[in-house]
C-alpha cells in the first residue's frame, strides 16, 4: 500500500475584503440614523479637539449647506489619515482620554466622549458626502469624504486641496439631503447637553446657546445657613444621549467648572441613578456657588473640593435638592411601571388582604429606587414571587389561628372586626401592650430589696410617668440633666461626677433621682422657660420612707430654684417612693405660693393606680385566658416518640398527665410547661 502525500493547504490570493452595503449603518448604529445623536457626535467631535468655540450654521431647508466649525487643535495630514482609515479606531490607546488643547488655552481639564472613532461617520447621517477643512502646525488639508461606489471599502477619502496655513481648527461642512432639524430644536438639544460646560461657547446661525433660553429650565436658589446662596439649574434634556458623559450635578464658581459632571456620592443620600438608565442621559444640574473660593474651597487643579465644613455643608444641602428633584422627575414613569407589574399580577394579588397589598406596594416602590435598571419583566416576576409569599403567611397563618378559636372566639372576632378596622385595634393594642408591659416590669422590681436592676427603675418610671396622673401623659416631659446636676452637687458636693450610663440621673447606694420638666410657653408660642418639675425618687426594694426623706426631697427643690434653673412660678413636685411610709407621713406642700409639693409615695399605691389607668386589663386579661386541655392520647404518644428519639428504649418512662392536663404527683414530665 502505498502512503499518501499529505494534502497541501489552498492558499486564496491577496485581496481586499468587500463591504456590504449596510456595514455602516451596522458599524455605526444610530450615529448615521438619528439625527440627533448625529449632531450631537459632530460637537462631541470638536470638544475632544480641545475647542472652546464651535460654530454652527444650520439650514432651514434641505439642499443648503450646513457646516460645524471649531477652533480645537486640529490634525495634521497624517493623523487626519490615520483616524479617518482606521475602523474602530482606539481613541484612548491612540491619545489618551485626556483632551488635549491648544497652546493658548491654559487651566481647562477635559475627559473625552470618543473611544471607538465612531462618531467620525455623523455626517452620512444628512448626506452621502461631506467635507472636512482642517489645520495644525501650519499644515491645512481639505478632503472629501464620501460613500463608496464599490464594495471593496465602506467610504472613499479624495484629497481636495493642501496648503501652508496658520492656526488650528476644523471644519465639517455639507449639502443636507435629509433629517432636516428646526434650528430652536437643535439649540435646544445642543444647550441641554453641552452648556453644563462653561469654558465652552457654541453659536448656532450665529446666535449663542445660552443657559437660561434653554425650554423646561428649572432655577432655584438654596440658602446655605451661615455661608450663602448657591443657584441650581435643573435641565431635563429633550432626548438621552448614547452616554452619560456631561450628566449629573455640574458645579460651577465663577463661570469655571470644578470637576466633571457627574452621580458620585448620591448612592450614600440614598437615591441612586444608574449612569446606565435613560434618566441618567437625560438629566443634569449645574450648582453656581460663586461664594466658595479657590484654594480655600477648590484644589489647585479645579479637580475638586477641599472638604472643609463649608463645601460640605454646601455638598449636603445640594444633593437634599438633587435627590427630591430625581425623585419627583420619576415618580411619573416609576408608577407606570408599578401598574404593569400590578397588573401582570392581579390573580396572585387580587386574593390579598389589603395590609398585603400594601406590603407589596410600598416594596415595589422601594425596588424601583434601589434598582432603577431592573427589567419590567424582572420586576413583575419579582412581586409574583412576593404575593405567592404574602399569601401563604397572611392566609395560612390567619386559618390557623381562626382555627384554634373557640366558638365563642369566632363570635367575638366577628363582633369586632365589625367594629374596628384591622389598623386602629393594632395602634390600641400595642399602646396597651407596652403599657401593660412597663407595669408587669415595675412589679417584678420595685419591691425586691436584692434586686441588681435598682437603677432601672429610673428608665421604667421616665416611660411611665403616665402612672402620675393624666397631667404627665404629656409628650412636654422630658429628662433634665442640668437639673439632675444641681441635685447631685447638692448631695455629693462640689466633686460630683454624673454616672457616665445616664448622666440626667442621681445614682446613690439606696435610691436613684430623675428630673423631668415640662417647657412653658409665650403668647407667641416660644418658649420662656420651665413651666413645671417633676422630680422622682425611688428608694430600694424594702425601704421605709420618713420625714427624713421627705425633707430631702423639699431641699432639692430649694436648690433648684436657687440655682436660678426656673423661675419664681415654676411649679416643683416630687415624688419619693419607697414599700412602706413612715405612720401619719403624707403629702406637703411649701413656698410663698404652695407652688412646691412633696408626695412620699408606697410603690404598690402607684402600681395600683397604673393598673386602673389601663383599666385593670392585666387582671381581667389573666382572668379571661383559657386553659389548654390536651387529648391525652395525642400527648402521650408524641411525647413517648421524643423520649424514644432522644434517650433510646432505655429512657425514663412516658410522662402521663391527668384528664385535666395537669401532671399526677407521682410522675416528673420531662420539661415544666408551667414554670416558663
Amino acid at each position: 500500500m502505498v502512503n499518501a502525500k499529505p494534502e497541501q493547504p489552498y492558499l486564496f490570493a491577496a485581496a481586499p475584503f468587500a463591504f456590504a452595503d449596510r456595514f455602516l449603518q451596522d458599524h455605526a448604529g444610530q450615529i448615521i440614523s438619528e439625527p440627533r445623536t448625529a449632531i450631537l457626535e459632530l460637537i462631541a467631535n470638536s470638544y475632544d479637539a480641545g475647542a472652546t468655540k464651535i460654530d454652527i450654521i444650520w439650514p432651514t431647508e434641505k439642499g443648503q449647506k450646513f457646516s460645524v466649525t471649531d477652533d480645537g487643535i486640529g490634525m495634521t495630514k497624517t493623523e487626519f489619515e490615520r483616524r479617518w482609515r482606521t475602523l474602530c479606531y482606539d481613541r484612548e490607546a491612540e491619545q489618551g482620554n485626556q483632551v488635549v488643547f491648544p497652546k493658548e488655552v491654559k487651566g481647562i481639564k477635559r475627559t473625552a466622549f470618543g473611544r471607538s472613532g465612531k462618531g467620525r461617520h455623523a455626517p452620512f447621517c444628512f448626506a452621502d458626502s461631506y467635507e472636512i477643512a482642517t489645520m495644525k502646525d501650519g499644515d491645512c488639508i481639505q478632503v472629501r469624504v464620501g460613500l463608496a461606489t464599490s464594495g471593496t471599502t465602506p467610504f472613499e477619502i479624495m484629497l481636495i486641496a493642501e496648503s501652508k496655513k496658520r492656526g488650528h481648527g476644523t471644519e465639517v461642512s455639507a449639502v443636507l439631503e435629509r433629517h432636516l432639524l428646526a434650528v430652536e430644536e437643535l439649540k435646544q438639544l445642543i444647550g441641554s447637553k453641552f452648556i453644563v460646560d462653561p469654558s465652552l461657547c457654541i453659536r448656532v446661525n450665529q446666535q449663542p446657546v445660552e443657559l437660561m433660553s434653554l425650554e423646561g429650565l428649572k432655577t432655584t436658589e438654596i440658602l446655605i445657613e451661615g455661608h450663602g446662596t448657591v443657584t441650581v439649574h435643573f435641565i431635563d434634556s429633550i432626548e438621552h444621549y448614547r452616554s452619560a458623559k456631561l450628566r449629573g450635578i455640574s458645579w460651577w464658581v465663577n463661570q469655571r467648572r470644578v470637576g466633571e459632571p457627574n452621580w458620585d456620592r448620591l448612592d450614600e443620600e440614598g437615591a441612586y441613578l444608574d449612569g446606565r438608565t435613560e434618566h441618567a442621559k437625560k438629566f443634569s444640574f449645574i450648582v453656581m456657588a460663586d461664594f466658595l473660593t479657590p484654594g480655600q474651597d477648590i484644589k489647585a487643579d479645579w479637580s475638586d473640593f477641599h472638604a472643609n465644613q463649608r463645601t460640605n455643608a454646601v455638598r449636603d444641602a445640594v444633593h437634599r435638592y438633587v435627590i427630591k428633584e430625581i425623585q419627583a422627575q420619576l415618580a411619573t414613569t416609576r408608577k407606570e411601571r408599578k401598574k404593569t407589574a400590578i397588573e401582570n399580577s392581579r390573580e396572585l394579588m387580587g386574593e390579598l388582604p389589603t395590609i398585603s397589598k400594601k406590603t407589596i406596594g410600598q416594596f415595589i416602590d422601594e425596588v424601583q429606587e434601589k434598582c432603577p435598571t431592573m427589567s419590567d419583566r424582572d420586576l413583575t416576576r419579582t412581586v409574583q414571587v412576593l404575593a405567592k409569599l404574602e399569601q401563604s403567611r397572611t392566609g395560612y397563618d390567619l386559618l390557623a389561628q381562626l382555627a384554634a378559636c373557640s366558638s365563642d372566639d369566632l363570635d367575638t372576632w366577628n363582633s369586632l372586626m365589625q367594629q374596628w378596622t384591622a389598623s386602629n385595634a393594632e395602634i390600641v393594642l400595642n399602646e396597651l401592650d407596652r403599657r401593660l408591659k412597663l407595669i408587669d416590669r415595675m412589679e417584678k422590681l420595685v419591691e425586691n430589696p436584692l434586686a441588681d436592676e435598682l437603677h432601672d427603675l429610673q428608665p421604667l418610671f421616665e416611660r411611665g410617668l403616665w402612672v402620675f396622673g393624666p397631667e404627665f401623659e404629656s409628650v412636654d416631659f422630658r429628662s433634665n440633666r442640668g437639673l439632675a446636676e444641681v441635685i447631685g452637687r447638692f448631695l455629693g458636693g462640689a466633686d460630683y461626677k454624673p454616672p457616665k450610663r445616664r448622666p440626667d440621673f442621681v445614682v446613690l447606694p439606696e435610691s436613684s433621682i430623675g428630673a423631668y420638666c415640662a417647657d412653658a410657653y409665650d403668647a407667641g408660642g416660644e418658649i420662656s422657660g420651665i413651666r413645671k418639675v417633676a422630680v422622682l425618687e425611688l428608694k430600694k426594694g424594702g425601704f421605709c420612707v420618713t420625714q427624713k426623706e421627705a425633707d430631702q426631697a423639699r431641699d432639692y427643690a430649694k436648690e433648684i430654684r436657687k440655682a436660678g434653673r426656673v423661675h419664681a412660678s415654676t411649679e416643683i413636685i416630687a415624688f419619693v417612693l419607697g414599700a412602706t411610709l413612715e405612720e401619719g407621713l403624707g403629702p406637703m406642700d411649701y413656698g410663698e405660693n404652695k407652688n412646691t409639693h412633696i408626695i412620699p409615695m408606697v410603690y404598690q399605691t402607684i402600681l395600683r393606680k397604673a393598673h386602673q389607668r389601663t383599666f385593670n386589663l392585666q387582671k381581667r386579661l389573666l382572668e379571661a385566658q383559657p386553659t389548654l386541655v390536651s387529648d391525652p392520647e395525642v400527648d402521650a404518644v408524641l411525647r413517648v416518640d421524643i423520649q424514644q428519639h432522644l434517650f433510646g428504649d432505655a429512657g425514663p418512662k412516658p410522662h402521663v398527665t391527668s384528664a385535666n392536663g395537669t401532671a399526677k404527683p407521682s410522675e416528673q414530665p420531662v420539661a415544666s410547661e408551667g414554670n416558663s
